[in-house]
């Protein structure tokens, strides 16, 4: 998905061809990978003949957090994120017409070496979008990596930052190289994280557990949603709580979600099979989130889904 190159990419308030959108190599964002990114699904809904944008408001909020915590100047950022406000339908009806996308709306810092102060420092902004395939519902092969979440005192899991997902680089080498899909990361307490973009679920005997925010996992939009949907949908039992490592093995089911992932079930774990994979919890779920997204049922929650209206344009 990251290897294509759409033609067009939103930077810094209007959209550009993409091969404009460029910085030095010198600057923080090239040289210390300072930056704070969102991804965000748009989903084609045919039936309405429009696309539709997953809680963009809950994304661009968490943005603003993770800009935030990560010191980025306030004032710039409150210019920048409202000008993303609007420019991300821009893209959309740019270039998303009858096709699901994947948006990745970031902030940069290109100048100010450790800067905080908004006269020391300059911030720029993008939204790319990429093209995604129709989901998959092959169950996940996962290992557990021998490499380990950043703690909150390292690089937040609460704050969403591109420098920070280099940890996440090993692991996915790591799962290659033992032919899984997916690497799992536990905490330095040795409980179970997250991936490298998904929460991690777990069913057993009846109830649904995930690791909380405390055990150094993203606050995640699609988990929430995924919540949700398990507690007000399907009337099952949710509690957030530490997964020991070992627990992994013994559960009856298990699933990741996120915004890329959606809900993808997991086969094994360690070389481990799961009794049930996908299971009818982690199918059930799924497919609700999924008529949720194509817009065949209605969510409970208005800001879920925020449609993106074509606007008329002038004959040029």
């Amino acid at each position: 998905m990251y290897e294509s190159e759409p033609d067009t990419i939103w930077w810094n308030g209007s959209l550009v061809p993409w091969e404009r959108a460029r910085v030095h190599v010198t600057s923080e964002v090239a040289t210390r990978g300072t930056n704070v990114f969102e991804g965000v699904r748009a989903y084609w809904q045919a039936e309405a003949g429009h696309s539709a944008l997953v809680h963009p408001q809950r994304h661009f909020a968490r943005l603003a957090q993770s800009a935030r915590l990560v010191r980025f100047p306030a004032d710039q950022v409150a210019t920048h994120i409202a000008q993303m406000r609007a420019g991300i339908g821009e893209l959309v009806e740019a270039i998303g017409r009858e096709r699901d996308l994947y948006l990745r709306p970031t902030l940069y810092i290109e100048r100010g070496r450790y800067g905080w102060r908004s006269e020391d420092t300059e911030v720029g902004s993008y939204i790319a979008g990429y093209p995604v395939d129709a989901y998959s519902d092959r169950p996940l092969s996962c290992i557990v990596s021998s490499w380990r979440r950043s703690k909150d005192l390292a690089i937040s899991p609460l704050a969403k930052a591109g420098a920070a997902y280099q940890a996440f680089r090993l692991p996915r080498i790591e799962a290659a190289i033992a032919g899984a899909d997916e690497a799992i990361l536990l905490n330095d307490a040795d409980t179970v994280a997250e991936t490298g973009g998904a929460a991690v679920f777990i069913v057993r005997n009846g109830v649904v557990a995930t690791p909380p925010l405390a055990d150094c996992v993203l606050d995640g939009i699609t988990r929430a949603v995924a919540i949700g949907l398990l507690r007000d949908r399907l009337g099952m039992t949710v509690v957030e709580r530490s997964i020991p490592r070992t627990e992994l093995y013994l559960a009856d089911e298990a699933f990741l979600c996120g915004t890329l992932d959606e809900v993808r079930g997991i086969a094994s774990i360690d070389d481990v099979v799961l009794d049930s994979a996908p299971g009818p919890v982690t199918e059930a779920v799924r497919s609700r989130y999924h008529d949720l997204c194509a817009g065949r049922t209605a969510a409970s929650d208005p800001d879920l889904l925020v449609p993106v209206i074509a606007t008329e344009r002038t004959p040029g």
